[in-house]
């Protein structure tokens, strides 16, 4: 993409949704890609004065949190290092009696680790401040909330663009993490409802409600397990002839990129794609390459959608989120993985995309919806990134 081509998608883009104080609904833009990022982030805007600060979208985990200034191994990130001193209601989350809420104390402060499976690791000090969803033009209210500074980050942290992660999984709620707060500001949120809105490039996050204007078909309901993470009722996939069972333990990840799933399922899954592809000239417009996948000069459009059943209820997986474009080429790739002979299911990202899923936390249930999540190519954030062109 051209600088002036860049400009010109920036200055396009569609106004972003603000809050909305007649439904109690705040908006926020996502940024990112699967190919390009390989995870989604929205923007918070931290203290007073307000600081800006870029957070991973993480329907996974339950941490808040981001480099501080002062930092002792952290990495160049999109926003400025959040700087706690510059913050005129910033607090230290201090430990009482050698006692600290969340954490455990070190130098008087309650302190975090959190490590994943593939090497990367966080460790920092809990604070408290005034936070706000998205940008300022948004103008979501401001609440209170417990968030983390980093003074420390390493592997995909440390080498990140965007600054930080926001855990919105079950494990950060009523432990005054940010959704949690969000969500008990009934002044402004009357509903605990949230949802994610993925498109190829960026999205919409909704915090006590969704937005029904991008939907393309009706929202189906799901009985959702808070057990830790967003467990759901997986129980067969199917793609032209072929119907895949044992789907094992599910759950909706945002912060994982691909969906992850046991080796049979996969072989399968993927015999399916290519069985559903044989006997044209031409298969689904183009042709394999490689083991995963396709050179398609028209898009993946001819690839059949898999039919995703939670017990009764169905739901497509289209082509497009399936597969996944490599950079600009006309290489797609399966957005499905291998886990292994024994794995649970990992719903990621990809999954999410083309899709506005909605998480009601009151009555357990998941809402999906197929969705036009987005109209731009690029997203203003990525731009700014990627091209070195201005925020406009």
């Amino acid at each position: 993409m051209s600088h002036a081509l860049a400009i010109f998608s920036i200055l396009s883009l569609p106004a972003a949704a603000l809050y909305d104080s007649q439904k109690k609904v705040e908006h926020a833009r996502l940024y990112g890609n699967v190919d390009s990022l390989a995870y989604y982030f929205v923007d918070l805007v931290v203290g007073t004065p307000p600081q800006r600060v870029s957070v991973i979208l993480d329907t996974g985990s339950g941490i808040c949190a981001f480099p501080c200034a002062g930092c002792n191994h952290c990495g160049h990130h999109i926003d400025p290092i959040f700087d706690i001193e510059k913050s005129g209601t910033a607090s230290w989350l201090k430990c009482a009696f050698n006692r600290c809420p969340v954490g455990r104390c070190m130098s008087e402060k309650c302190y975090y680790y959190q490590g994943y499976t593939e090497g990367s690791s966080i460790t920092g000090y809990w604070f408290e401040d005034m936070v706000s969803l998205g940008d300022m033009i948004q103008h979501n209210p401001q609440v209170k909330a417990r968030m983390g500074c980093h003074s420390n980050e390493n592997n995909l942290f440390y080498t990140q663009k965007a600054n930080g992660m926001m855990g919105v999984g079950p494990g950060g709620l009523e432990h005054e993490a940010v959704l949690d707060q969000l969500l008990q500001d009934k002044a402004h949120v009357s509903r605990k409802i949230f949802s994610v809105c993925l498109a190829e490039w960026g999205g919409q996050f909704n915090v006590g409600g969704y937005n029904d204007s991008y939907h393309t078909g009706p929202m189906q309901l799901i009985p959702m397990m808070l057990r830790g993470f967003y467990g759901v009722g997986l129980t067969k996939m199917e793609v032209g002839d072929m119907s895949i069972t044992n789907w094992h333990q599910s759950m909706i990840d945002s912060g994982t990129t691909y969906t992850y799933m046991n080796s049979k399922n996969y072989r399968l899954l993927a015999t399916g794609v290519e069985k559903a592809c044989s006997g044209q000239s031409q298969p689904c417009g183009g042709k394999k390459h490689g083991s995963s996948c396709w050179k398609l000069p028209n898009g993946p459009s001819k690839f059949a959608a898999i039919t995703v059943f939670f017990d009764s209820v169905e739901t497509k997986w289209v082509p497009e989120a399936y597969l996944y474009r490599k950079g600009d080429s006309d290489t797609y790739c399966y957005a499905f993985q291998d886990d292994g002979p024994t794995a649970n299911t990992v719903l990621g990202a990809v999954w999410m995309k083309h899709q506005e899923i909605v998480f009601d936390l009151d009555n357990k249930k998941v809402g999906i919806a197929p969705a036009r999540c987005s109209i731009t190519q690029c997203s203003e954030r990525h731009c700014s990134v990627v091209l070195g062109v201005s925020k406009q």
